[in-house]
């Protein structure tokens, strides 16, 4: 028995998905943000760039240098989902599927 196409692109895409909301940088990634991070992080954001907005997303996501906070997480994903990242709209498409700091909205 084979597996149709299909099916093993809706794995793929879950998975990039899983890894992708939940932040994953690969082994090397620090586990907690340095503050002087986080600030330089939401200057930049605050002043519309679109990378920090994304960055911050993650790391309020995932509690790196920040507490964990979905509903802010979204905050900074939809920022730059708004300005056309890619990433920050699919994590925050996948977010709204899920329910995650937003009523669940498939």
């Amino acid at each position: 028995m084979t597996t149709h196409p299909r099916v093993i692109w809706a794995a793929l895409c879950l998975a990039i998905a899983a890894c992708l909301a939940t932040g994953f940088q690969g082994p090397q990634a620090a586990a907690v943000q340095p503050p002087s991070e986080v600030a330089r992080l939401t200057k930049l954001a605050d002043q519309g760039d679109a990378g920090a907005q994304f960055s911050l997303g993650v790391m309020y996501a995932n509690g790196r240098g920040v507490a964990k906070d979905a509903a802010e997480a979204v905050k900074w994903y939809r920022l730059a989902a708004e300005q056309g990242d890619a990433k920050a709209q699919f994590i925050l498409g996948f977010m709204y599927d899920n329910g995650d700091g937003v009523p669940k909205d498939a």
